[in-house]
């Protein structure tokens, strides 16, 4: 097949939609698919382009099956309003046409959010007579207004809108979790949603268990976005309960959050909490090894329990115990798996607890996360490759039929 593949953000940037996508991406050439990606320049997650980039309007890149064309956008570390809105237009505004004069492909692959760059490109694929199937990772709207990004009620009626085109018009629309496949399907009026997990890092899963250090303080890791969603200051008031143990925290990345996140963590003088860069994908591993416990921590708001973040299955193939500091989803899934204990979003003095109870009981730990490490072996990203190929496949088998 001849796939095209949209996504805003796209390696060698750093974060979970990056991953998954690109696992997708080097699964489909592996394949034997010839698959052209459209994706920013990158820049994520400061706002500045790495380092040959954001000097000409177009790059391409090329290697055998995969072409990937980088389309500049107006990056900049400051994260206004008026900024953000001029980042995402700016790739709608060019993807449209890179669709739209594109050589033909069977069918176009489409990752939200970001939206606008989505419904562009399926705009452009729609006038094509290309079909179309959308990847959703995070619902738009509904995400952005819960985490205070889009207030506005006109120009929520627009995405609203916006939304039910782009599900009722699709061939296709994958989707992280059940939920979100529910949401989908109700949307657009007829069951044309398809559950495909994040999954587990295959590298993850392919290295050798390195039990974590006997010695030392019991270090509880996070790595991934610095971002609103996270509900990160759980750590700082968690961090402040539990001065003078032996436990430190560990976070790893960077985001809209981090200035913040550094800056109370001083003002309290919590010295137990550490705080570093984002490492590339091939090195998260090694982050994961040093940790005794992993953190995946959501906001407390009702349309966030819904999400199982892509971190959750990282933590469990790492083979360490998670601890989820979240509802819905994300805590069904430990509860079905026992990777882990579950505390109360957005809670310090919970999650506190819960870092007490592992760092006190290391062999309850270490059971915790080796059951994780089994079950995440079933929750494989090439697993989901998989469907994602039957998906596009199918899609375009229909499409040949008719």
């Amino acid at each position: 097949m001849r796939i095209l593949v949209v996504s805003q953000f796209f390696s060698p940037e750093p974060g979970a939609t990056q991953n998954r996508l690109g696992a997708f991406v080097d699964g489909l050439v592996a394949r034997g698919h010839r698959v052209t990606v459209v994706c920013e320049q990158p820049n994520h997650p400061n706002g500045v382009f790495h380092p040959g980039f954001g000097r000409r309007p177009w790059v391409t890149e090329r290697r055998p099956g995969l072409v990937v064309h980088r389309l500049w956008v107006p990056a900049s570390p400051r994260k206004t309003t008026l900024r953000r809105l001029a980042f995402y237009g700016a790739f709608a505004a060019g993807v449209g046409p890179a669709v739209a004069l594109a050589p033909r492909h069977d069918v176009l692959f489409a990752s939200s959010p970001p939206m606008p760059g989505v419904l562009s490109a399926a705009a452009a694929a729609k006038v094509r007579g290309t079909p179309y199937v959308l990847d959703i990772r995070d619902l738009w709207p509904a995400a952005a207004e819960a985490l205070g990004e889009v207030s506005h009620p006109a120009a929520l009626s627009l995405l609203l809108r916006a939304e039910r085109w782009l599900y009722r018009n699709a061939s296709r629309v994958t989707a992280t979790t059940a939920p979100f496949c529910r949401h989908v399907d109700e949307v657009a009026g007829r069951a044309v949603s398809v559950h495909v997990p994040n999954g587990a890092l295959d590298e993850l899963l392919d290295r050798p268990s390195r039990p974590p250090s006997p010695n030392g303080p019991f270090v509880v890791g996070y790595a991934g976005n610095l971002g609103i969603a996270q509900g990160l200051g759980i750590v700082l008031d968690a961090a402040e309960r539990l001065r003078g143990e032996p436990i430190r925290f560990r976070l790893v990345g960077d985001g809209p959050r981090a200035a913040a996140l550094r800056h109370e963590s001083d003002r309290r003088g919590l010295t137990a909490v550490e705080f570093r860069p984002a490492v590339p994908v091939e090195r998260v591993g090694d982050v994961l090894d040093q940790c005794h416990a992993l953190l995946v921590p959501l906001r407390a708001h009702p349309v966030l329990a819904d999400f199982i973040p892509s971190k959750l299955y990282d933590g469990m193939a790492a083979g360490r115990p998670v601890i989820v500091a979240a509802a819905g989803e994300a805590a069904r899934l430990v509860g079905e798996t026992g990777c882990g204990l579950v505390t109360e979003p957005e809670d310090g003095e919970s999650l506190a607890a819960a870092v007490r109870t592992l760092a006190g009981d290391r062999e309850r730990a270490g059971a915790l996360g080796a059951a994780g490490r089994v079950a995440a072996r079933e929750h494989a990203r090439s697993r989901q490759i998989e469907r994602v190929d039957a998906v596009l496949t199918e899609v375009v088998r229909a499409g040949q039929a008719e």
